[in-house]
């Protein structure tokens, strides 16, 4: 697997942009329902972090965008560390992309306990020379009335029963940046993914199938759905992530589509 090249410009723009619709994302959500899961987020210096201390999943608190504004230090990994701690949360992820780690990060990694976990593979495509895909099944936008059926397709895609995501995914629909479009087999919602637009970057994300109709092209053509809607929105650049296997299933349909795998992106992993 050879890696392309990317301005670091443009890996500040991706990593920055994955951090605020990550955060619009969770922010979305009402009073009534962030007080309920736990929900607080802040922002450090052009990156940013989210805790919900009600999440069994472990996923979504962490810190994302961090080391381009301000270098990463020891204090500013600090910062991050007390938002956690403060925040009533057990564990949480910091997310930091190879080119802003420090030359002392080992020993910054020490100092806070961190450990490195997963990895995630970054893509990114200028909308110009992007690939379309396409399905049999019917694409088409998705409105807050199928926010059930689109909390049934992460639940069954993903895995993720716990938290109820259900309040999250509802307020995407009142973002004026993001979009979600999803695939039907006649009344039935079998795929979906949403789209961020988040300056000349469109991040693509949250997308999954059921297991009934994977192989049918669908991710295809709802990559090809939130593409048209991010070159409607005068985007430059798209953006998504993925694990790091190149077998599988998500990493082919973004090759396919016209992203190149340009860097790998650790995850730290801090435990109070």
């Amino acid at each position: 697997m050879s890696l392309r090249t990317l301005p670091i410009a443009d890996v500040q723009l991706i990593e920055q942009a994955e951090g605020a619709y990550f955060r619009r994302f969770l922010a979305g959500a009402s009073a009534p329902d962030r007080e309920v899961l736990g929900i607080r987020t802040t922002t450090f210096g052009g990156g940013m972090a989210a805790a919900m201390a009600d999440d069994p999943s472990g996923y979504w608190s962490k810190s994302l965008g961090v080391g381009f504004d301000v270098p990463l230090d020891r204090a500013g990994v600090g910062e991050v560390v007390s938002f956690f701690r403060a925040s009533g949360v057990e564990s949480a992820l910091i997310a930091v992309a190879p080119q802003v780690i420090p030359d002392d990060w080992d020993a910054i990694c020490a100092d806070d306990g961190l450990t490195a976990t997963s990895a995630w593979a970054k893509f990114a495509c200028p909308v110009d020379d992007f690939v379309s895909g396409g399905t049999d099944l019917d694409v088409r936008e998705l409105t807050e009335r199928d926010t059930s059926a689109w909390a049934r397709i992460i639940r069954e895609a993903f895995g993720m029963t716990e938290p109820d995501l259900t309040p999250m995914l509802r307020g995407v629909f009142d973002d004026p940046e993001a979009r979600v479009f999803g695939a039907w087999d006649g009344d039935e919602l079998v795929g979906a993914g949403a789209v961020h637009v988040v300056g000349e970057v469109a991040s693509i994300n949250t997308g999954g199938t059921l297991p009934s109709h994977r192989n049918r092209g669908v991710q295809s053509a709802i990559l090809t759905a939130r593409h048209e809607a991010a070159a409607s929105a005068g985007c430059r650049l798209l953006t998504a992530e993925t694990g790091l296997s190149t077998s599988s299933p998500s990493y082919r349909n973004l090759v396919r589509a016209g992203f190149a795998h340009h860097y790998d992106r650790v995850n730290w992993l801090w435990t109070a």
